[in-house]
């Protein structure tokens, strides 16, 4: 029987090897005298890294390297460690983010726990510590509902916590049970959008997200691939899963086709 923790942190590497490094020094420092108990394991997902010196380096560390002999994108990646380990939550991080506060995991674990909440995340700043858009999309008010009726995102900066519509799998924490009820991530997203289709799917079973700016995580972004390759086919595949019977999405598509022809003589893919 797999030991059970208290918290089952997961990372993807795809030749971010170096941004991977930064990523685990950061996080063992940041929950060196963390109360909670914990397992890391790291996911290479066919990538052209070796990581075998970073084994050497953390062997004294709760973790284990695995490598896939695939390329299972960001959802299926986590879907598989998720599956490798007994917790009461599962935290995914992305590799190329930096802990650049105290406690970072402690507090997101401290906030989480019996508040109703099922997911929370935290403000993501950029390396001039400006803050990330769209490290979550707003809920409540008038363009929140509109924009999400379209399947889009609304967002605002905050700095106080708020119930969310979603917040950024880049740092992701989830209740483990929810994450299992929900079949996990829909590997159909390779890339991008994914976390928003399981965020919209929890929202659907009746739990609540909470976006936690009280904490803040430096995030790189676009280390692995370029926005333009995966996120055109994903958002086709969000809006076609969502929205597609609905008549906001039949408009929308009525008017992005009359824009298209209109500026390019043809009908352009959805970006």
């Amino acid at each position: 029987m797999k030991e059970k923790t208290d918290i089952l942190i997961q990372i993807i590497n795809y030749n971010t090897k170096d941004y991977l490094d930064d990523c685990l020094s950061g996080l063992f420092e940041d929950i060196g005298n963390s109360e909670f108990n914990y397992k890391v394991i790291v996911l290479d997902n066919n990538s052209n890294d070796n990581l075998c010196d970073l084994k050497e380096k953390y062997a004294d560390r709760k973790i284990e390297f695995i490598k896939s002999e695939k390329n299972h994108g960001f959802g299926g990646g986590h879907n598989y460690i998720s599956r490798l380990a007994d917790s009461r939550y599962n935290l995914i991080l992305n590799s190329d983010i930096k802990f650049i506060e105290p406690d970072t995991v402690a507090r997101l674990f401290k906030r989480i726990q019996n508040s109703g909440y099922k997911v929370i995340g935290p403000c993501l700043v950029l390396e001039d510590f400006s803050r990330q858009e769209f490290d979550h999309g707003e809920l409540y008010g008038l363009l929140p509902r509109l924009k999400n009726s379209f399947g889009s995102s609304y967002w605002k900066p905050r700095s106080t916590e708020s119930e969310a519509a979603w917040v950024s799998g880049a740092v992701f924490m989830i209740e483990s049970d929810v994450f299992r009820e929900m079949n996990g991530f829909d590997e159909k997203f390779f890339l991008y959008k994914e976390e928003e289709d399981l965020c919209k799917r929890i929202l659907h079973a009746g739990y609540k997200i909470l976006y936690y700016p009280e904490v803040s995580i430096m995030h790189i972004g676009h280390v692995v691939a370029l926005r333009s390759e995966h996120f055109g086919n994903s958002m086709n595949y969000y809006l076609e899963k969502h929205f597609r019977n609905k008549l906001s999405f039949k408009i929308l598509n009525v008017l992005k086709i009359i824009r298209d022809m209109l500026l390019h003589g043809e009908v352009k893919e959805r970006k």
